[in-house]
C-alpha cells in the first residue's frame, strides 16, 4: 500500500522523528514528505540532520525548506541576521555543534540550502509555510512559502489540497479547513511530532518521551479572524524589531 507520509517540524527533536519512524516502518513503496524546520529550539539539530543525510529507510525521501533553514543560512550576513537566529533558536542548533561554526560540516550546510520550496502531486501540495492562492507554484517567492501562516490559507487555484507545517497548534492535533491541513504540531516545546496520511486522514504522533498516539483528521474548521495580518515576504531583520514569531 503506497503511501505519501508528510511529517511537520521536527525542530531538532530527534527522539520524536526515530520514535515515529520506526513506529511507522516506512517502505520502498511510500515517500516520506519533511516540511521543513528540522533545526533549532531542541536539543538535537545535528543529530536530526545526520539523521536524515544516512537516511535509513527505504523509501523516497523528500526534503523541504523551512523558514528556520533560511534563517540558519542567513546567520553569517550580518551580526543582526546571527542575533535574530539566536533569538528564534540558533542558540540551540549551535549547542548541538559544541558552540563552534567550525563544527558545522559542508554536508550540513548544504542540506540547510538544498532544500524544496515545495513538493507537488495529482491532488496535493505539501509545503513549509503556505502558498499565494491565485499564483502557479513555480512562480511564487520560496522565501514567502516558507514564512506564510496557516490563518491566512486560502483554497489555491489548483484546486489542490495543501499540507503545511510552520503554525503551531495549540490544541496539539493537526487542524483541517478543508483546502489546507496543519500538522505543526509543537514538537519542541513539549508537544508532538505529526505525520500525516493525507489521502488516508489518518495521523500519527510521537513526542520526546518515545510515547505514540494515533488519530483521524477531524471535519474543516474555520479560519479564526485576525486584525493584523503579517505580509508574506518578511527580512530577518524586519521580523526581529517587529517581534515576528519564527
Amino acid at each position: 500500500m503506497k503511501r505519501k507520509l508528510a511529517i511537520g517540524d521536527v525542530h531538532g527533536c530527534l527522539v520524536s522523528l526515530k520514535t515515529l519512524l520506526d513506529h511507522l516502518q516506512p517502505t520502498e513503496e511510500d515517500t516520506v514528505i519533511m516540511l521543513g524546520d528540522y533545526i533549532d529550539r531542541g536539543p538535537e539539530s545535528k543529530g536530526v540532520i545526520d539523521y536524515l543525510l544516512h537516511w535509513p529507510w527505504s523509501a523516497e525521501l523528500v526534503l523541504l525548506k523551512g523558514n528556520h533553514e533560511i534563517i540558519m543560512a542567513e546567520a553569517g550576513f550580518s551580526a543582526d541576521h546571527l542575533a535574530y537566529w539566536c533569538q528564534v533558536g540558533g542558540l540551540e542548533t549551535m549547542a548541538s555543534y559544541d558552540a563552534r561554526f567550525a563544527n558545522i560540516p559542508p554536508s550540513h550546510w548544504r542540506f540547510i540550502e538544498k532544500g524544496l520550496p515545495y513538493f507537488e502531486t495529482k491532488k496535493w501540495i505539501y509545503v513549509h509555510g503556505g502558498v499565494a492562492p491565485k499564483e502557479p507554484l513555480a512562480e511564487q517567492d520560496p522565501v514567502e512559502m516558507a514564512w506564510r501562516r496557516f490563518p491566512d490559507a486560502k483554497p489555491h487555484q489548483s484546486g489542490k489540497r495543501v499540507v503545511c507545517g510552520h503554525t503551531v497548534q495549540r490544541g496539539g492535533r493537526p487542524t483541517n479547513r478543508g483546502h489546507s491541513i496543519c500538522i505543526d504540531t509543537g514538537a519542541c516545546r513539549g508537544g508532538w511530532l505529526t505525520c500525516l496520511d493525507a489521502k488516508r486522514g489518518k495521523y500519527w504522533q510521537a513526542n520526546e518521551r518515545g510515547k505514540i498516539r494515533s488519530g483521524k483528521l477531524g471535519g474543516k474548521k474555520r479560519a479564526k479572524k485576525k486584525g493584523n495580518k503579517k505580509p508574506a515576504r518578511v527580512g530577518i531583520s524586519v521580523a526581529r524589531a517587529l517581534g515576528w514569531p519564527a
